[in-house]
């Protein structure tokens, strides 16, 4: 079975902008595509799992979110990397949905439909939300510092996350040994 690693977009991959409903608010972070590329060297597919309330506050549509996406996929492609699925949840906290994370039905979603193993497999997100959910589902867990949530709390003060990493690059490298080997 393969492993998975399961992405949070905003923040994590991309840029968060807000809302992004338009290709051309698309920016990838750096080192993201470098990071892509290390987890599928290792064997990682590579599964977009992200929280889009915009669409169901309005302020985006659905085919937007998708052309975002396929913004995004262009870029990574361009770059060398490549996302195998995307999955969304367009609902608000107060929709009590299961698919929003902090819950993981994106996560067993995608293990469903693709057949990953839990085992090996990991959720990546720059807030605590994607942690928790990536919890849920019984997958280690990577939490990217930085950017506009950087102030809800410090992983390893709150045990909240397997690791914290700069950026995504830097869990790749914890993911596939990389940090215990240049430790040694």
């Amino acid at each position: 079975m393969t492993r998975a690693a399961f992405l949070d977009r905003d923040g994590t991959i991309m840029a968060d902008v807000g809302y992004p409903s338009d290709p051309r608010q698309v920016h990838l972070v750096p080192n993201a595509i470098e990071g892509l590329k290390l987890l599928r060297e290792h064997g990682y597919a590579l599964v977009v799992v992200s929280n889009q309330s915009g669409i169901a506050r309005g302020m985006l549509t659905l085919q937007d979110a998708q052309r975002v996406n396929d913004e995004v996929q262009r870029l990574l492609t361009q770059g060398g990397a490549h996302v195998d699925a995307f999955y969304l949840c367009p609902h608000r906290d107060r929709d009590g949905c299961d698919c929003r994370k902090p819950k993981p039905g994106l996560i067993e979603q995608a293990i469903r439909e693709h057949g990953y193993a839990r085992e090996g497999s990991v959720a990546i997100g720059d807030r605590p939300r994607d942690i928790e959910a990536g919890r849920a589902a019984r997958v280690k867990t990577v939490r990217i510092l930085g950017g506009p949530y950087a102030g809800e709390g410090s992983n390893n003060e709150a045990g909240i996350a397997d690791y914290d990493a700069v950026d995504l690059l830097a869990a790749a490298h914890w993911i596939t040994g990389g940090v215990q080997r240049a430790a040694s």
